[in-house]
């Protein structure tokens, strides 16, 4: 019968044993989760630190590059009347700031809110320039990122609102 007894203060020695550590796993899940949220918090706030600086400063190029202001002041004329210089570098600014886009959406910016990204996409659409450069390139460069439909569905709202029709495809 001792024996019996030492087994069974054993089993309940283990028992509690496991289930002080149970608990205390159960823990460090929760500390590990708060740190995980923490981080995952703060990776947003630098993704949005940095988004923004990155806009602004292709955007404070209209300004500050000879060439891209020049060109910039012709975005109301038709892309294709352009000089090769002023189309190559409105190309290069348009392409950077699609791929931006692009970017942002694929990453899950700002759970890709609607408003957010219209905004983005209107300041490229506002003049001739920036709508035939979504027509021929830009369209194409929302279109090859994965779930890419949301995007390229808001730029067609957007350019369809700013040209008074849809996409010509």
């Amino acid at each position: 019968m001792d024996t019996e007894i030492v087994v069974s203060v054993a089993q309940i020695l283990t028992g509690a044993a496991t289930l002080i550590v149970a608990v205390f796993l159960a823990g460090q899940l929760v500390l590990q989760r708060k740190v995980l949220t923490r981080a995952h918090n703060d990776a947003e706030i630098e993704l949005s630190l940095s988004s923004n600086a990155f806009w602004k400063d292709i955007s404070v190029l209209k300004v500050l590059s000879e060439p891209l202001r020049k060109a910039y002041l012709k975005r109301d004329q038709d892309f294709h009347s352009l000089s090769k210089e002023d189309t190559d570098v409105l190309i290069e600014y348009y392409e950077q700031m699609y791929s931006f886009l692009n970017m942002e959406w694929r990453l899950g910016r700002l759970d890709r809110n609607p408003v957010y990204y219209s905004l983005r996409i209107n300041q490229l659409m506002d003049s001739n320039v920036g709508r035939q450069y979504y027509e021929e390139l830009g369209r194409t460069i929302l279109s090859a990122t994965k779930d890419y439909a949301g995007l390229r569905d808001l730029a067609d709202s957007v350019y369809e609102n700013h040209a008074g029709g849809p996409v010509g495809v």
